[in-house]
């Protein structure tokens, strides 16, 4: 470790003990092991608080630590019977929300907690019987909202209540509609660049992030939009052709994981407003999941998954840690 000297008593601090607290990016060197220290971010999944029962094609918003789930379906594909329950999620304790007024699954939402929307969605043992209905959350109670103008199933969207978007789905045929919600009512805007249905969504109106979808059954995609306002530009492309998946944050600071592309996937992905990079895995590979939260706080539960039975509780947290590392010379 000799070749530490010319660092010390330069920019980085000699010190006979390690430092607390520390913070991500902090560097010195420990006199007393004669190493050099310091502290990078480390992201990773843990185990979260399971769903009482068995839930996929759900919908979540808000966030890691106030977070709402609604919606979905309890039983296994080809018998699906939407429900309406909600619960909230604080990052350690489900508890039940207020319920739906329609229920429904292959829904979306945007919003907080305590300000939140759903829309969208299909009802009945079909996906044909889609809907074009919405409803706001006030942290206690759903009340109906302005219905969307194209009814569908499958669908993204994000944003704040006031100031939410709902993108693509299915109609039946695959959607590329793309609509603005102001708090009052939807207002159609310009199409998504092609139809797609179960693809991710992020950010408000004005600076939206679309994300993989599937283009026909059992055809994912890895291509990325981002909407400014009044136009569509194309960016950089997702590590995996994915559909079904969910996703947190902004159009420029984003994290997608989970969904199929054809099989099930546990890929967890970050975007920096160009680029996806990959991050850790989620410990169970499914689709059509609830999620929700930012690049460095979210959390992932039910879906779907290859083994019997098919549906899942389990729920998974992801977070970034200050780490603190050894460095070594060669």
């Amino acid at each position: 470790m000799s070749t530490f000297k010319n660092i010390r008593g330069q920019n980085i601090r000699s010190l006979s003990s390690d430092p607390s607290p520390i913070s991500n990016g902090d560097i010195w060197y420990n006199s007393t092991s004669q190493t050099l220290k310091g502290v990078v971010p480390v992201s990773a999944w843990a185990s979260g608080t399971a769903l009482p029962a068995n839930r996929y094609r759900l919908t979540s918003f808000g966030t890691a630590t106030a977070g709402v789930i609604a919606g979905g379906s309890t039983n296994p594909p080809g018998a699906q019977p939407s429900t309406t329950a909600t619960l909230e999620y604080d990052g350690s304790t489900m508890s039940s929300g207020g319920a739906l007024g329609t229920a429904r699954r292959g829904l979306a939402s945007a919003g907080v907690l305590t300000a939140g929307i759903v829309f969208g969605g299909s009802g009945g043992s079909s996906d044909s019987n889609v809907n074009n209905e919405s409803e706001e959350y006030n942290g206690t109670s759903f009340s109906e909202g302005n219905n969307l103008n194209t009814a569908r199933s499958a669908i993204c969207g994000d944003g704040p209540q006031t100031a939410a978007f709902a993108a693509g789905g299915l109609q039946p045929g695959n959607s590329s509609a793309f609509e603005h919600y102001d708090g009052t009512s939807w207002t159609n805007s310009t199409s998504l660049p092609s139809v797609r249905r179960f693809a991710t969504g992020n950010g408000p109106q004005t600076a939206s992030l679309v994300t993989g979808g599937e283009t026909a059954p059992g055809t994912q995609i890895t291509n990325t939009e981002e909407w400014n306002g009044s136009g569509w530009t194309a960016s950089g492309a997702y590590p995996s052709a994915f559909s079904a998946g969910a996703s947190g944050g902004t159009q420029t600071a984003a994290l997608a994981f989970a969904g199929r592309g054809p099989g099930y996937l546990s890929i967890t992905a970050g975007y920096d407003g160009s680029t996806w990079s990959t991050r850790p895995s989620m410990a169970t590979a499914r689709s059509m999941v609830g999620g929700t939260g930012t690049t460095s706080s979210a959390f992932v539960t039910g879906g779907e998954i290859s083994a019997s039975p098919p549906l899942q509780t389990a729920t998974e947290e992801f977070t970034i840690a200050a780490t603190t590392k050894t460095f070594t010379t060669s």
